[in-house]
């Protein structure tokens, strides 16, 4: 009998999108009988864990970008060296864990210490060009960055659709002498189609994630603005705690998270979204078909780049933070 493949996939515990995009192709490596570890941290980690059964689990050490400012450029700046610190770490742990437990294959979905030279080594990631305002600069970012991935990873997975129907735009281009594969729409809803209803108990639902402080930010814009409408609502906050709804007004409910069938079946029971831009929640709005308003995160130019790529192909409407209405 042949030694069952052991995968290994370290997931970026920025928000929650990246877990949940994960989660379909954990499963599907299960359904062909490998053995599965997981690696993330924070949030994202308890996503993975209350996702999926029969894997391993590791902790890794928590990038927790935080976006304090409206230029990216700034706020990673400031937590560059902390966040080279994490990458050093979570090289050695993956590093000293691979070779113990006899790892055949490891899976990067935006963790840049993830790699080995021991072991054969995947990019997963839709961001392959970086886009910025300024053309110098999304030059010179773009230049270390596939360099850093050439080096260090043998082939990159792509999570979206090749050619003109593909969901990250210009984003999603491949990067130059690496080969590349594209996996479709990853979605824990894939597999789950939005169950038709006639019950609407909800005109808005809000779907919240991402760094801090932007997440508390718009929460609070969201919130004003939906005691204002007074309408029925709810908004998911998107931080792990309650799968209970609490409720703030007689038409306004607010949850800490909701996971699986829950999710599913909420969704099903909205007329209209409001959520970030960020690509895994576009993933899902792949297969939710839901009328959709999107609020990218001040400063981050790939939500910014994905909002107005959705809003161009007539698929989303766009608004900016601070100047939402519904």
């Amino acid at each position: 009998m042949a030694n069952t493949e052991h995968r290994l996939i370290a997931i970026l515990d920025w928000g929650l999108g990246h877990a949940s995009r994960c989660v379909p192709l954990v499963k599907a490596w299960q359904k062909k009988g490998a053995r599965v570890t997981v690696a993330s941290a924070g949030s994202a980690l308890l996503l993975l864990k209350a996702s999926l059964e029969g894997v391993d689990f590791v902790e890794l050490p928590a990038y927790a970008v935080r976006y304090p400012t409206r230029s990216m450029s700034w706020n990673l700046g400031i937590q560059s060296p902390r966040l080279l610190g994490v990458m050093r770490k979570e090289h050695q742990i993956l590093g000293k864990y691979a070779q113990q437990e006899k790892v055949d294959l490891i899976v990067s979905d935006g963790r840049f210490g993830c790699w080995s030279k021991r072991v054969k080594s995947i990019w997963l990631a839709h961001q392959l060009q970086i886009q910025h305002r300024r053309s110098w600069l999304a030059w010179m970012l773009n230049k270390g960055y596939h360099a850093f991935v050439r080096q260090h990873f043998a082939e990159v997975w792509v999570p979206d659709l090749e050619g003109e129907e593909s969901l990250a735009g210009d984003l999603a281009q491949p990067i130059t002498g690496l080969p590349h594969r594209y996996l479709g729409p990853l979605s824990r809803f894939a597999d789950k189609p939005l169950e038709a209803t006639n019950k609407m108990p909800y005109q808005w639902l809000a779907l919240l994630s991402g760094p801090e402080p932007q997440r508390s930010y718009l929460e609070e814009e969201l919130i004003t603005c939906l005691k204002a409408l007074d309408v029925p609502a709810l908004l998911v906050r998107g931080v792990p705690g309650s799968t209970q709804p609490t409720s703030i007004t007689a038409k306004l409910s607010i949850v800490d998270w909701l996971l699986g069938d829950q999710l599913a079946a909420t969704i099903a029971q909205a007329e209209q979204l409001v959520c970030r831009s960020g690509y895994s929640t576009l993933l899902d709005a792949y297969h939710w078909q839901k009328p959709l308003l999107l609020v990218p995160t001040p400063g981050q130019t790939e939500q910014e780049y994905l909002a107005r790529y959705w809003a161009s192909r007539g698929w989303a409407e766009l608004q900016k933070q601070g100047e939402v209405s519904l």
